[in-house]
């Protein structure tokens, strides 16, 4: 129970910053779509759908790599083979930090004129490509403190990044946007490669301080088997991340080409593109923040359970974590979906003052749940060494992408691309949920977990619709906005309490977390 509660209350802290700078990006992600349109946010994210590429290569797997390595370590007891384990993680990222900088760098005119087929993209490319080494050794330093248990400095950097981004990229296209879409989008890129340099540089000062007064290594410790450990766990996760990264990017460059075929022009394609992947999946996905938390914090606290136990399947342990940690998913999820519902409308005008970004948002929230409860589950399958089903189940998840893009957009245009998102969303849940349910034999209430929030959902959702219909009529203004989503998850909360989906043991479950944090 120890254990449960101190990994709760990391994922209190890091749910609540995530949750805070997520909700600072809908907001800037907001001005900057006022600055430069949907045609500008097209271009960013087709920009974006190449860049992720690069980072999944500068990565290569070596985030989860240490996040396994230290957590074992440190299960050991064996301080001297943590810094031997940072000290192999740091040269790998560098290396494959280096290489992806120079692919992208000088293949950035092969990739704007061919791939992209707009030359708007080669500058931005090439300045994002200087961030690339930098970004794979943060990512060691991450997997770190998510190991050691002390999120809070990977968090305070994560915040200062963003506060950086905002701060010098609103400074540059307030400039620079007038001269038109290239340079705008210029403008992100440049704000974002600075503040991932500087907070590599933030996060290496944290590590070298938290080594001296954390770790006991008083002599460096031979290698012991830990290159071959990291190679296999980092090596295969990086060969399956190229393949559905690369598939993933292919789909991206092909939704506008999709939505030409169909019959629409290249800057109307692109506009639609850029409010499905630039307006409303930041909007529905930023809460997924919480789950996210988990999902990152869940890999230490299974890798060690798992190590110190013969047997995964049917320990207390394990199952006790699985089936809290899906519950909650399935209680949040199912909550955000009911809150996207009833204020879709009041979303897309506040925040994008677009009827056609409500829209959207209104098709893709009955998904929300799915998308939740399948980021904590692959993050649960990392932790308990499944990491090359879950990467099987995201490449089958993303060639299906691929193959419908090509069959649905030329015929049925955006809403071929909305079908394709709900197929492969429900099928990659439906494998990774069958896997976990395989190996820790675990199991999940559904009534307490799924029906029961459904319905809870629904009443607080046409609760809320009431009484903002007496209050406050038709107003639209942002406070208003506001006050309703807090009325609505307050008794959404009520609900599910006096419904006992959450019950006496839930009550005491969070009442002891809070007292042993407070």
């Amino acid at each position: 129970m120890k254990r449960v509660k101190r990994f709760a209350a990391n994922a209190l802290l890091m749910g609540a910053v995530t949750i805070f700078m997520r909700s600072v990006s809908v907001v800037f992600n907001a001005y900057v779509s006022s600055k430069i349109g949907a045609q500008g946010m097209g271009l960013y994210s087709l920009i974006t759908s190449v860049y992720l590429f690069a980072v999944t290569l500068a990565g290569s797997g070596i985030s989860l790599a240490v996040m396994r390595l230290v957590s074992e370590e440190l299960a050991r007891d064996d301080h001297a083979g943590v810094v031997c384990a940072m000290r192999r993680c740091l040269g790998y990222a560098l290396f494959f930090g280096t290489l992806s900088f120079a692919l992208l760098f000088f293949g950035a005119d092969f990739l704007s004129e061919c791939v992209l087929r707009d030359a708007r993209t080669y500058r931005s490319l090439r300045v994002l490509s200087v961030a690339l080494p930098f970004i794979a050794l943060s990512n060691v330093f991450s997997g770190y403190f998510n190991a050691v248990r002390r999120v809070a400095k990977s968090a305070s950097a994560n915040l200062i990044e963003q506060m950086i981004k905002i701060a010098l990229t609103v400074t540059l296209i307030s400039r620079y946007a007038p001269r038109g879409i290239e340079e705008a989008v210029l403008s992100l890129v440049i704000g974002s490669a600075v503040s991932e340099g500087l907070s590599f540089l933030y996060l290496s000062l944290f590590y070298l301080a938290d080594k001296r007064r954390h770790l006991r290594a008083t002599s460096p410790k031979r290698d012991g088997g830990i290159r071959r450990r990291m190679l296999g766990i980092a090596l295969p996760i990086a060969l399956s991340s190229y393949l559905r990264s690369g598939l993933v990017t292919v789909e991206h460059i092909l939704i506008p080409v999709g939505l030409r075929k169909h019959g629409a022009d290249y800057e109307s394609a692109l506009a639609s593109y850029g409010t499905v992947h630039g307006m409303v999946f930041p909007l529905i996905l930023f809460p997924s923040a919480v789950c996210s938390t988990f999902s990152g914090l869940i890999v230490p606290e299974l890798s060690e359970l798992a190590a110190s136990y013969r047997t995964v399947y049917g320990n207390k342990h394990i199952c006790y974590i699985v089936r809290r940690a899906l519950t909650l998913a399935l209680f949040f999820g199912i909550g955000t979906a009911g809150v996207l519902l009833c204020f879709a409308d009041r979303l897309g005008l506040a925040v994008y003052a677009s009827e056609e970004a409500a829209y959207y948002i209104r098709i893709f929230a009955p998904l929300v749940p799915v998308m939740y409860l399948d980021t904590t589950v692959d993050g649960m399958l990392k932790g308990l060494g499944q990491q090359l089903h879950s990467m099987l189940y995201n490449i089958i998840d993303a060639s299906m992408s691929v193959v419908l893009v090509l069959t649905l957009l030329p015929t049925l245009g955006i809403y071929g691309y909305v079908v394709c998102i709900y197929i492969t969303e429900l099928v990659n849940l439906a494998f990774s949920l069958s896997r976990l349910m395989t190996v820790t034999g675990a199991h999940v209430p559904l009534r307490k977990a799924l029906v029961t929030p459904l319905i809870c959902t629904a009443g607080a959702s046409a609760l809320t619709s009431i009484v903002l219909h007496v209050t406050v009529g038709a107003v639209r203004t942002v406070p208003v906005l506001v006050f309703g989503i807090v009325l609505c998850a307050l008794i959404y909360v009520l609900l599910l309490r006096t419904t006992c989906a959450i019950d006496a043991e839930d009550s005491r479950w969070i009442r002891g977390i809070l007292k042993n944090n407070t």
